[in-house]
């Protein structure tokens, strides 16, 4: 316990021993170390009496005031005190977070948990005489600033903004039926690359402006739309830990927000699009950023504990009752889906489970679900790599998508693989049109 006295403290430590230490104006440093009390006392007298000072300093300073600055640095925030200052602090704290090399940009004082100490002091004006003052002292906890999100708000606010939603009128055309797909790849939201939460949330919505136009563009030029496919194609969110080192130092939101967020904006895009054809599908994939419950980068549960099938179904309850998505395509554990679109057999898969050979993988995957299913696939869509690529095989095609957790910089999206192969990606999101129109199954390809 510290307790103050006339210029110094005199405090018992754990060890059972007095420290005695001069005020800051004469110094702060320790006079020493007693067995008892009274020899501390004694040496702290002994010192004022020797430098014959005059001042009563430290007279009315509260017992439990931090007269020497001071702060407790973490990754994401601490604690920190002011010392003492002759003039309120105010509601700006700049100076003092720059005081101790903290960006006021990066980091905020969380305004709830200031605590603040003021007492009056005698001070000697020029004239000689003396007057009192009032000098203050300040404790706060500061955290890293939340940046720009969406709203965390919950499911039930989310299903009151969508019940106003109607079906646009649907113009017939006399071409063959194709299905409009789009795959949402890679968005990894929080990850604080590329502009952060708020730069991939305006990427994901300039997405759905480019995909409307895009729809309109395809009607005008007359082809039969007759349902979207909006595709998850993995990692939603960035998670929090347990996917690559420094993890935990560079995500800008927790779980739940990037939950909330990803839920946000999967309702937005689904209500934004479903009204440009008569029927809609959504399909989900299982991904490596999804995993749940990881110890040292291993999930200790089973594939089906996952973000992205949680995300599906609950997205799937908030618009179950309103005539938004027909059918519904998630998985429990698979990591592939096989789904016919328009007369088309399409396997989904994100892409993390691929081992060795990618070829080799996509044939025996291909034969696996011939098995389960009695049919092939003929396109392959994939993500994980955040790079557009497109192979012929032969007997399918595979796209392999592009991400949106990047604005194209060279020090965007991915720094360790960038790092390691002088490799990075440009952002966007592929849609195609997916039929019998077309002898390859597919047509009218486009990155938005």
């Amino acid at each position: 316990m510290k307790e103050i006295r006339p210029y110094g403290t005199v405090e018992k430590r754990a060890n059972n021993r007095y420290r005695v230490r001069i005020g800051k104006k004469h110094g702060h440093t320790t006079l020493g170390t007693f067995d008892s009390k009274i020899e501390a006392e004694e040496a702290l007298a002994k010192f004022v009496k020797e430098q014959e000072i005059q001042e009563e300093r430290y007279k009315n300073v509260p017992t439990n005031t931090d007269t020497k600055p001071w702060a407790e640095i973490g990754l994401d925030g601490g604690e920190l005190a002011t010392g003492v200052l002759t003039e309120p602090l105010g509601d700006d704290w700049s100076a003092i977070l720059k005081s101790f090399g903290l960006d006021p940009t990066v980091f905020e004082v969380v305004g709830d948990k200031v605590r603040m100490s003021k007492w009056q002091s005698s001070k000697r004006l020029e004239n000689g005489d003396r007057d009192l003052i009032w000098l203050y002292s300040y404790r706060a906890t500061f955290g890293r600033r939340k940046v720009a999100k969406i709203d965390d708000i919950d499911l039930e606010t989310i299903r009151k903004n969508i019940r106003t939603f109607k079906p646009n009128n649907i113009k017939p055309s006399n071409e063959t039926p194709t299905t409009f797909v789009v795959l949402w790849a890679d968005w990894q939201i929080a990850k604080s690359a590329s502009g952060g939460v708020k730069g991939t949330i305006d990427r994901v919505l300039a997405s759905f402006n480019k995909t409307v136009q895009r729809v309109e563009e395809l009607k005008k030029s007359g082809r039969n739309i007759e349902q979207i496919a909006f595709i998850n194609m993995g990692d939603p969110i960035e998670g929090c830990d347990g996917h690559y080192s420094s993890q935990l130092f560079s995500v800008e939101q927790t779980q739940r927000q990037q939950l909330l967020t990803a839920l946000d904006l999967w309702t937005t895009g689904v209500t934004t699009l479903a009204g440009l054809a008569e029927r809609t599908k959504f399909i989900s994939t299982l991904s490596n950023h999804g995993e749940w419950m990881r110890r040292g980068n291993r999930s200790v549960t089973t594939d089906s504990d996952s973000a992205d099938g949680f995300l599906a179904d609950t997205l799937k309850r908030i618009l179950d009752g309103y005539d938004i998505v027909d059918d519904w395509h998630i998985p429990h554990d698979q990591m592939s889906m096989q789904i016919n679109l328009s007369g088309i057999e399409c396997a989904f898969t994100h892409g993390h489970k691929i081992s060795g050979k990618e070829l080799e993988w996509l044939r025996a995957q291909s034969l696996r679900l011939l098995r389960d299913n009695g049919s092939e696939p003929r396109i392959w869509f994939t993500a994980h790599k955040h790079h557009i690529k497109i192979d012929d095989f032969g007997a399918f095609t595979r796209f392999q998508c592009p991400s949106l957790d990047t604005d194209g910089s060279t020090n965007g999206g991915s720094k360790w693989f960038t790092d390691m192969s002088g490799i990075w990606s440009s952002p966007g999101t592929m849609t195609m049109l997916v039929g019998q129109h077309d002898k390859k199954g597919w047509s009218d390809l486009a990155v938005l």
